[in-house]
């Protein structure tokens, strides 16, 4: 049997179709998994800070003691998702500052939102203390 070296091989084309296939995958899988939600930033201050601020600082502590919004405030409970009671305990004091507390297994989302109404209600000064056990 006689070889044949005169044949040219013909040269073999990639398919792209299972490039484009993964390219397609991979674009669906990141436009699910990512979330579109604003950022935001929450401008906090030590009391220290506080104190440089104003001549005789007034510093109102908040005992966050739930993940329902509980607070306590002076020996009085409060809720925070009630806009008028967080009124109330701000109005006349938007220059104090505002130090929250916040009891053990309460969560960072209710963390935030309290430090969120209290900002949208006017308050200008917000800190964070210690975890209380």
């Amino acid at each position: 049997m006689l070889l044949d070296l005169n044949h040219q091989a013909k040269r073999q084309v990639i398919s792209l179709t299972p490039l484009i296939d993964v390219v397609f995958i991979l674009l669906l899988f990141f436009m699910l998994s990512s979330s579109f939600m604003t950022w935001r930033q929450l401008d906090l201050i030590s009391p220290s800070t506080a104190e440089t601020l104003n001549k005789e600082p007034i510093v109102r502590v908040l005992n966050l003691e739930s993940n329902k919004g509980v607070i306590r405030f002076e020996g009085q409970s409060l809720n925070m998702h009630d806009k008028q009671q967080l009124e109330k305990l701000i109005e006349g004091q938007l220059e104090a500052t505002y130090v929250l507390t916040v009891n053990a297994g309460v969560n960072v989302q209710a963390m935030v939102t309290l430090l969120d109404n209290l900002k949208a209600l006017g308050a200008k000064h917000v800190s964070l203390s210690e975890v209380l056990p």
